[in-house]
């Protein structure tokens, strides 16, 4: 394990190579040592009033140190159990950027590198009209496509069997001809995402949840991750909720997520995001070096795929699994969100700032992004503000 950085060596780096109504619920909470707890706690109260979503959690940590968690509403409907920073839910697309640095903990170790092309970890993907690399995928510009409407079969029934093969549970897109030529251009793509399962398998020759719990979850402290495996008992589950056509609440169809643990089949709390970036950001996880590389800007600009008519160009700078946005003052952060099943969620972070900020909540629409951007300004300086 590398020796944890100074975060001041870490913001060095990574300048150098990246740009910059319902009726009232139950609260939970742990104030912030610096007062802001209320204010967050209300807020969430607002949020919850103007999406509908049952519950929200949120965490955040500063300069290393968890400053809030708490949680609104309720983190299941039949049983009405409170929302806190404890509970877990699947935390969709975040999943891919835990799947990230299991791949980038391989490429230190040498047995992985950016180059390789995906067929040397999952021979089950067959070759395509062009080379795809490890880095096409991290980056969405492998030209493998997403979910389209009815590949599950009748009654999504592909979706609910449960896998244990990666290369089995690629069968439903693995033969489709890609979308372009990797490299040329960004389209997002859970099907890519999932192909790094392999990559961990292979290279480190261990079953891929058993690698996420030694080198990733339990160095972090993320002691309620796993993988979201639906017959499991898993203490303090939330569930996610969809609407019907009326616009009322109802559970999701049942899907086992085996085939996309990589790609959006992990669970995790508010607690544990934040404890993951942060353990990204103090070098517990991935050595300086890695996380500036990670961070840094990989695409830009990122000109989006689209079947028909000219690609469209996005405000946002493609890193590795992670995407960097732009706040209302200008500064550049990191972020990552999901949706699965219901569920929304977010991780962001300005690492220079010290500043980490998770955001889940189980109904959709919900903007996580814009949520958890608003709850990081509270703890934010102002902008152009002397050190």
């Amino acid at each position: 394990m590398s020796a944890i950085p100074t975060r001041s060596k870490l913001a060095l780096l990574l300048l150098s190579l990246a740009p910059l109504p319902l009726a009232p619920l139950p609260l939970a909470a742990q104030a912030t040592k610096d007062g802001h707890g209320p204010q967050i706690l209300r807020y969430m109260e607002q949020i919850r009033n103007e999406t509908g979503v049952p519950g929200m959690a949120v965490a955040v940590s500063l300069n290393g140190e968890m400053v809030f968690s708490g949680g609104v509403g309720w983190a299941e409907l039949d049983n009405r159990t409170p929302a806190d920073g404890g509970t877990v839910w699947n935390v969709g697309s975040v999943s891919k950027v835990m799947a990230g640095v299991a791949v980038m903990q391989l490429v230190e170790k040498g047995k992985v590198t950016l180059d390789d092309p995906i067929q040397k970890y999952v021979p089950g993907y067959p070759e395509k009209q062009a080379r795809i690399t490890l880095k096409h995928i991290l980056t969405h510009t492998s030209g493998i496509r997403h979910y389209k409407d009815g590949e599950f079969g009748p009654y999504g029934l592909w979706e609910a069997r449960h896998f244990e093969d990666i290369n089995e549970a690629i069968g439903h897109f693995r033969d489709d001809p890609l979308l372009f030529e990797p490299g040329t251009l960004y389209f997002y793509s859970s099907h890519a995402f999932n192909l790094l399962q392999g990559v961990v398998e292979v290279a480190s020759g261990l079953g891929f949840e058993e690698y996420m719990r030694r080198y990733v979850w339990e160095p972090a402290g993320m002691l309620s991750s796993s993988f979201d495996v639906p017959s499991r008992v898993v203490h303090k589950r939330g569930r996610g909720y969809v609407r019907d056509d009326r616009g009322l609440l109802v559970n999701p169809r049942y899907a086992d997520p085996s085939y996309k643990y990589a790609g959006g089949g992990m669970l995790s709390t508010v607690e544990d995001l934040v404890r993951f970036v942060q353990a990204i950001n103090d070098g517990t996880l991935l050595k300086p070096e890695t996380v500036a590389t990670m961070y840094a800007v990989h695409v830009d600009p990122v000109m989006q795929y689209r079947a028909s008519g000219a690609p469209v160009k996005q405000d946002f700078k493609m890193a590795l699994g992670f995407q960097l946005d732009q706040d209302a003052a200008g500064r550049w952060y990191i972020d990552k969100t999901g949706t699965v099943s219901g569920t929304r969620s977010v991780v962001l972070t300005y690492p220079e700032l010290g500043l980490v900020v998770a955001v889940q909540a189980n109904a959709l629409p919900f903007d996580s992004l814009k949520y958890g951007e608003a709850i990081a300004q509270l703890f934010l300086p102002p902008p152009n503000a002397r050190p």
